[in-house]
Order: structure tokens, then sequence, then C-alpha cells
């Protein structure tokens, strides 16, 4: 037989076909890029105003003209509307550019989204540049501002609302945290000096008791996994820890993040490879296919015909296609970072490498080359 019992259509469809927001082969929007990303965490108006023109005025320090012409529009833009906004307001201002072909700075336009009450709760989670009033450096109220030619807006945007967390643990603290938020969530009472002390207090961190959510968008706490727990730090430990457990030395929030998204990217690459050797082994065997890699044509089609459950894809090369998986929300993604690639690198010899960057799950086995693949 071509297939399995399959799981119900109604179960298979409900995510993908009902829930398209445009259809396939509409028009995509056009492209834009957050240039400058501000959060004001309750402000006057006019004190938030005067930091964005402080900010207007430092622009001119900027070698290229053109990115100082940017900024400076930028900064004005978002200072004029500041003066619009309530006093004390909590909302994201975002300076966002038209990046199509043509499109010059004065087309950038000022968004300003007010936040939930449940992100005003996470405001004091947040790190990154903070200003204070230009006049009253001692006041309790500031506005995060992210910009910079290394597409720092983006990148905390990004962060803010989608970051996954980590969990590290300090000398004295247990934080979960992204690369802009930080939560502490247990204080230890002694010190931890073996392995199995950290395994013993690695193994009490459950969501919610004491692992808190950092998420915007919802209550997520943290869950703990093979790669996403990690001491920081200078530890020294009676011997050496298991992998699922990560040591960093630093206590550097940038630095930490970093080896955390070394250590998911390479736990991807290993799940990847899992992968496709499982399709390597019911190749052998002669047996309908359950995994596909390689082939985007089968990929398109077990995507549109919504028989796709999970895909690993390699995000330098199918930029679009994870785009719009990750737009419409209908399948499990997990993008695999490519780093270095070279004969010496952890990632010679990958099969998900060696298999063009793309491998995908079905709900149930079945041949794509009958259904137009």
């Amino acid at each position: 037989p071509h297939f399995t019992a399959p799981a119900p259509r109604s179960r298979l469809l409900a995510k993908r076909v009902f829930t398209r927001s445009r259809p396939v082969d509409q028009s995509p929007a056009m492209p834009q890029e957050l240039i400058v990303l501000a959060l004001s965490c309750g402000m006057v108006s006019a004190d938030l105003s005067a930091a964005l023109e402080k900010l207007k005025d430092s622009s001119k320090s900027i070698g290229s003209h053109q990115k100082r012409q940017v900024f400076w529009d930028a900064y004005s833009k978002m200072s004029s509307k500041a003066g619009t906004m309530r006093d004390g307001e909590y909302a994201f201002l975002k300076y966002v550019v038209d990046t199509a072909p043509g499109a010059t700075a004065s087309e950038g336009v000022v968004e300003v989204l007010e936040l939930t009450k449940r992100q005003k709760g996470l405001v004091g989670c947040v790190l990154g540049p903070k200003f204070k009033p230009p006049e009253d450096p001692s006041s309790n109220n500031h506005v995060f501002i992210w910009s910079g030619e290394n597409k720092e807006a983006q990148v905390a945007w990004h962060d803010l609302n989608h970051g996954e967390p980590c969990v590290y643990i300090t000398s004295s603290e247990v934080f979960v945290a992204t690369k802009h938020k930080r939560a502490s969530c247990k204080t230890l009472s002694s010190p931890v000096k073996t392995v199995k002390d950290v395994e013993r207090l690695v193994s009490e961190l459950k969501p919610d008791s004491p692992l808190r959510s950092v998420s915007w968008q919802g209550n997520e706490p943290v869950t703990i996994n093979t790669y996403n727990v990690m001491l920081a730090g200078n530890w020294k430990l009676d011997t050496d820890l298991p992998d699922k457990i990560g040591c960093v030395n630093t206590t550097s929030c940038d630095e930490i993040y970093d080896y955390f998204e070394q250590r998911k990217a390479t736990q991807h690459l290993k799940d990847a490879d899992k992968l496709v050797n499982q399709m390597l082994v019911d190749v052998q065997k002669n047996l309908v296919p359950l995994i596909s890699a390689s082939s985007t044509k089968e990929a398109a089609v077990a995507y549109k015909l919504a028989l796709m459950k999970k895909v690993y894809v390699d995000e330098s090369k199918y930029g679009k296609f994870v785009a719009k998986v990750r737009e419409e929300g209908a399948v499990e993604l997990i993008a695999v970072t490519p780093t270095n690639t070279g004969k010496d690198s952890a990632e010679h010899g990958s099969l998900f490498r060696d298999h063009g960057g793309l491998v995908f799950e079905m709900f149930y086995r079945v041949d794509l080359t009958t259904m137009g693949a």
C-alpha cells in the first residue's frame, strides 16, 4: 500500500488550508526594514521627544552621508511623533523604511504600538541601550533605543517578541533570559560545588516553579531541554558536566546568549542529521517515504497538501520558504543556522548539509511523486 492509515483529514487541514492570510500566489508586501526601534517606559511626552532630538543631533557624526540622512530623518519623525503621545505611555516607536528599488529615506514612517498589560509588566526585564530625559538624568522613567548599521533594531524587535529563552545559573542565582530580556527566578542558598549538585539543581527547575515566562505573547514558562541550560561564570567542579548542561566562562548577557545559540544550532543540526539518516534507512528497506530531503518540489507539494508535520531548513538557502511557513504558522519549523562549514568544522560530513539543507517529516507515509512532485 502507498500509505498507512492517515490521521483524520480535519486535523491535518484545519491549521493549513483555512488559516492563510492571503492566497498563495498573491504578491508579497513591499519590502520594509526596521531602522530604529524605541521602547518608551512611562516617559513624559516632552522628555521622550527631547531624548530623540538629542540622538538626532548625535547622528551628525555618522560618516556616510546616506546613512546620516536616514538616521536624521528617523529621529526627526520619531521625535515629532513622540510629541503627540500621552504622558506616561508605554509603547514601541518603530521607524520603518521602504527598501524597494528607488525608495528614499523620506519614505520612512513611524509606527506607534502601545504595550499590552502583560508587556508593561515585563519592561523591568528588558536589557538594552537606555536613555533618560536629558534634563532629568535621575528620573525613574526612560526609553530603550536600538539602532545602528548591524540591524540592531530588527534583532531587538525579533528577540523581544519571539526570542527563545535560555536558563543560566550563576554562583548565586538562576536566570531565564533572551538576548534582550532577563528575569531572576531563584536565589541559591548555598554554593554548588559538584556536578551532582548541579544536576540536582537543574532537575528542580520546572516551568513556573521557579522558571518564569519572559514571553510577551502570553505565559510560556521555560521547559529544560538538551541545549537550553548552562552554568555562567567561573566554575570549579569535581568532574565534567554532562552534554545536556553547558558552561560558559562569562557573566555577559550577550556572550551567554551567543553561547546558547551555538548550543541550539549544534543540537538542531544533530536532530536534522538523525532525520536524514532515518530516511536513508527507510530507502534501504524500500518503504514508502515518511521523510523527504533535498527536493524543494516535494517540499512544496507536501506543504500545499498539509502533509508536512516538521521541517528542518537552512534559512540562508530557503529564506522565502522559511518566511512563509513562519507567517502561516501551520508547520513546526526549525531553522538550522549555518556556521563554519569547512573541513575542520563540526558540520563537515553532515547528512543534512549533504542533502541540501532541507529535510521534512510528514504526518504519514506517502509517495509524493503520485501527487505531482
